[in-house]
């Protein structure tokens, strides 16, 4: 099979130049599109297509197959989301194709354009980069959803995982759980 090349991180080329295009008759804003799993780049595909304007920020993962072979592939550094910079016909256009999951609005246009930015910057620098979670180890983080809602612990990391820890200051010792990013949100 084919390989097949690296689907453009955004469109169009100049989509971070000092003035952004604006697409169709209204003035474009960015939405965060929550796509089915391993949709991305196919929305993409399908976005360009019809030349409204995106981002997909993309990394190089390196892994190996069963008999050792080193391969490479490009993956979305936000694995599911992807970001789409027009006006609601583009949104329109974008929910067509029945590979997203939701359209996210988004409250503070002027801050999401400064952090893809940066995040454009970080993956245009050559240096390696990988996604991080929203609540990093050591963060005082609240429960949002699920049968432990409301609860309030640090976030901390045993192996590969990320783990939500309930102290008991008194005794010095604590209880731990596995912890998912959309569980929690930070406590100020």
């Amino acid at each position: 099979m084919p390989i097949l090349p690296a689907e453009p991180d955004c469109h169009p080329p100049d989509l971070w130049d000092d003035h952004p295009p604006q697409n169709g008759n209204g003035e474009a804003v960015w939405w965060c599109l929550h796509t089915k799993p391993r949709q991305e780049k196919s929305v993409a595909r399908e976005l360009r297509k019809q030349n409204v304007a995106y981002y997909l920020p993309q990394v190089w993962k390196e892994g190996r197959t069963p008999r050792g072979r080193t391969i490479r592939s490009i993956i979305p550094l936000f694995a599911g989301y992807m970001f789409l910079r027009g006006d609601r016909d583009d949104r329109l256009a974008a929910q067509r194709g029945d590979r997203l999951v939701a359209v996210l609005d988004v409250v503070d246009q002027e801050s999401l354009e400064r952090d893809l930015r940066q995040i454009h910057q970080m993956l245009s620098s050559g240096l390696p980069v990988q996604e991080e979670p929203a609540a990093p180890v050591g963060a005082l983080v609240r429960i949002t959803t699920g049968p432990l809602q409301g609860m309030t612990g640090k976030v901390i990391r045993r192996g590969q995982r990320d783990q939500f820890v309930a102290l008991v200051r008194f005794l010095g010792r604590g209880a731990a759980v596995e912890l998912q990013d959309w569980q929690v949100e930070m406590v100020a």
